[in-house]
């Protein structure tokens, strides 16, 4: 399960794929210098939504409520056909309103044989997560003035989760349960935010020759 990813920032790289969608393209005050960077679980990231018309860029929390009281965070769909997302979430599930490509630039799976991160870098950039987000009210970890540590605090939220599908074989011999489903086409980032079942088509493994090993800032097929 992925719960840790980078971005590198590349908000001009962002714009272009847009245009290549047709869509036009802004930014938050937040994202319009968007520096790189780590996001882990229960973090902030950069998300793009289908807002008035354009594509936004702006910053939502990684995460959907959970299932159970007091369990973690939601960061990756996997069951499609589950009642959690078929039933309890199915507006944010199945309307356009509620998609998001999530842009990143590798993304990290533990592996339990080095006991560290394995990374991977789609070949093709930009590259995104197919995501989901919806707005919430509740206690997460925020930033508070004065204090160290981040700080328990109920808020309004927009939340975010990807899609995971099989593993190809670049990722299974690290992580044989899951990778997530990446856009790095124009055409399919179009058809994931167009909404609908079908576009659920999307969530299967990316092509092996679509995929390295990152390490220490070296590509390796």
């Amino acid at each position: 399960m992925c719960n840790l990813y980078r971005h590198e920032g590349a908000v001009e790289a962002i714009r272009q794929f847009a245009a290549a969608m047709g869509r036009a393209f802004r930014t938050s005050p937040a994202t319009g210098n968007l520096p790189p960077d780590y996001v882990g679980a229960d973090s902030d990231g950069p998300i793009l939504t289908n807002t008035d018309g354009d594509l936004l860029l702006d910053n939502a929390r990684w995460g959907f409520p959970p299932a159970k009281q007091g369990a973690k965070p939601i960061t990756n769909i996997r069951n499609l056909k589950s009642r959690w997302w078929r039933d309890v979430n199915r507006p944010y599930f199945l309307e356009a309103e509620y998609r998001c490509l999530v842009p990143f630039t590798r993304f990290a799976e533990w592996n339990a044989a080095e006991k560290a991160n394995a990374w991977f870098q789609p070949v093709d950039q930009p590259a995104f997560f197919a995501g989901i987000w919806r707005p919430w009210t509740g206690e997460r970890l925020v930033k508070v003035d004065g204090q160290k540590r981040r700080q328990r605090v109920t808020q309004d939220f927009t939340l975010y989760a990807f899609l995971t599908c099989e593993p190809n074989s670049i990722v299974a011999p690290i992580h044989e349960k899951a990778m997530p489903v990446v856009i790095t086409s124009p055409e399919a980032a179009s058809e994931w935010m167009a909404g609908g079942d079908e576009s659920f088509a999307l969530a299967r493994p990316m092509p092996d020759d679509g995929l390295e090993i990152w390490d220490e800032g070296r590509a390796t097929a």
